[in-house]
């Protein structure tokens, strides 16, 4: 599959997202965002890889905040997209929980997490991931604005984490997101 081809996927990805994700309350839990993320590699290692996708974010009920509205908040993640790396297309698509530093959810967001990741495929090239389920670490930082507009930067390692066997390098990204925060 030529690597333009899935880009309009995710339009439809994002309307099927933000048709399913009803807006929460201003607090912490339900419903947070939606957004579209873009990446590339930071270095090539055994192939060069892009990434597209469309995420969500659900709040969870555990949160510490103090008085000045600043204060730690549990999310669940989920994207959907598409890899491209070593002439190859495929579908990738994580889940997980992170934590996330910010101010009632406006202003500057500082975020960590895991996720599990899959992968439609689990050759690109001279990549050869051992499997279809991955590992992801990401850390992000964000600026969501008073009108509920976010953009952010985030960091991404995905690998097998030595579940197939060890040799694989796995892939580093920087992703680039755009978001509409449910304030």
């Amino acid at each position: 599959m030529k690597h333009g081809k899935n880009l309009f996927l995710i339009p439809l990805l994002l309307l099927l997202i933000v048709s399913l994700a009803v807006p929460g309350h201003a607090a912490d839990e339900g419903w947070q965002a939606v957004g579209v993320r873009y990446g590339f590699s930071m270095t090539e290692k055994d192939e060069y890889f892009h990434q597209y996708e469309v995420y969500t974010e659900y709040g969870l009920p555990w949160h510490w905040r103090g008085a000045s509205g600043w204060g730690v908040s549990t999310k669940f993640n989920l994207a959907l997209g598409a890899l491209y790396g070593g002439h190859t297309t495929s579908f990738v698509g994580s889940f997980g929980p992170s934590l996330a530093f910010d101010r009632n959810g406006r202003g500057f967001q500082f975020e960590i997490g895991p996720d599990f990741a899959v992968l439609g495929r689990d050759r690109f090239g001279k990549q050869n991931f051992g499997g279809l389920g991955l590992f992801q670490g990401h850390g992000s930082v964000s600026y969501i604005f008073d009108n509920g507009l976010g953009i952010s930067y985030r960091a991404q390692h995905t690998s097998n984490g030595g579940m197939y066997g060890p040799g694989n390098p796995g892939y580093d990204l920087h992703m680039f997101g755009v978001s509409w925060h449910f304030l």
